[in-house]
């Protein structure tokens, strides 16, 4: 049946409409030791809508060959949905390293020459075998006032290597993100831009826990420290003489019926108290440090206090640790959701992981304020 001459004269215009409409982010991807997590959003009336999310757990992408990886990405973004394949990604944990760096600002010197004198001057290898970036902690320093920097350095053929890798995979990179970046972008579209609170995320990783403080939207705060999820499991396995399958099991199942046991049991203690027992002198250490960064937000806010503590990665995901971390400390405390608030259709995958904050991040790169 033909379409009346008028309709088929404004499909066009309608067509150009729609597409108007919805603006789509680029593609979050992170390969991770849990899996690969997938997520794309999209700008439509001025509000950000979830459009995308998948999650490959990690045993189906084991072994898997460049040609092989590619097929699997190609087969998951046809069948969730997801626009174009133009990627913002970081590189994996155990290829990239970060540290702190202060120098003072000097009058007539960019501050990429200062950061990358004092960067050959911490590390041993020539510097020149390294990709580098940079995000500026303390922007505001005057002339012969200290300034800070948030370093992330890869070496040069392992970024090459990785970058190779998405290319055969049929992916576009548009940016290899540095993680407090994509974490800090989240944060801020929670908040709301204009917001001026100080705010605290703790991210606590396999072996590295890194605590941020943000200043409304200027990052004031960054240090990373020796505390990680494998400190953890290690301790609960030698006191509750347990494989690391078991602990895992115990740290992040919903098992009810053993919470019911517990409760009609002998025992006067949950399951998960009795976990949290075991490893609170390790948390202690944490909460130190955690108090540290609250202290010195204060003196560069003028005594502002940090009004709110987001916790992300590995260990985020283990039952019940934002009531516990709540308990030890007197910020209120929650995990960073990284899905929440964005209108969330229900066939989307949003199943807890211990990345999905910072792919999410990841894939609101240029959608914000933020950038």
């Amino acid at each position: 049946m033909a379409l009346p001459p008028g309709l088929i004269d404004r499909i066009p215009a309608l067509t150009a409409k729609r597409t108007a409409a919805r603006q789509y982010g680029p593609i979050g991807i992170d390969f991770s030791v849990t899996g690969i997590r997938l997520v794309q959003f999209c700008s439509r009336d001025n509000n950000l809508e979830l459009s995308a999310s998948a999650l490959i757990p990690v045993f189906e992408q084991e072994n898997v060959s460049p040609k092989k990886t590619r097929s699997l990405l190609r087969k998951i973004l046809r069948k969730h949905g997801f626009v174009g394949n133009e990627v913002v990604t970081c590189l994996p944990p155990n290829d990239l390293k970060i540290m702190m760096i202060s120098y003072l600002h000097q009058a007539g010197k960019q501050d990429e020459e200062l950061i990358v004198q004092r960067i050959a001057e911490r590390i041993e290898d020539d510097i020149n075998h390294y990709v580098i970036d940079f995000m500026m902690v303390r922007p505001q320093a005057k002339d012969g006032q200290e300034r800070s920097a948030l370093i992330a350095m890869a070496p040069r053929d392992r970024v090459l290597s990785f970058l190779e890798h998405l290319r055969k995979s049929g992916l576009t990179v548009k940016l290899l993100e540095i993680e407090s970046t994509a974490i800090r972008r989240l944060v801020l579209v929670r908040h709301g831009h204009d917001h001026e609170a100080n705010l605290m995320t703790v991210s606590m990783g396999q072996t590295q826990t890194y605590i941020t403080v943000l200043s409304g939207r200027r990052l004031i705060y960054e240090r990373g420290i020796d505390f990680g999820e494998q400190q953890l499991i290690d301790l609960l396995r030698k006191e509750l003489e347990l494989d690391e399958h078991e602990v895992r099991t115990l740290l992040v199942s919903n098992d009810s019926q053993a919470e019911q046991r517990s409760r009609e049991g002998e025992e006067n203690i949950s399951v998960t108290d009795a976990l949290y027992s075991v490893v609170k002198p390790l948390f202690m250490a944490l909460v130190d440090d955690i108090n540290r960064a609250q202290v010195y937000a204060a003196s560069e806010t003028r005594g502002m206090p940090v009004e709110h503590v987001y916790l992300t990665n590995l260990v985020a995901t283990w039952r019940g640790i934002e009531n516990f971390v709540d308990s030890l400390i007197d910020v209120p405390v929650s995990v960073l959701v990284p899905f929440a608030g964005f209108g969330n259709p229900r066939s989307l995958n949003t199943d807890v992981d211990p990345r999905g904050a910072l792919v999410a991040g990841m894939a609101l790169h240029g959608m914000t304020e933020a950038g």
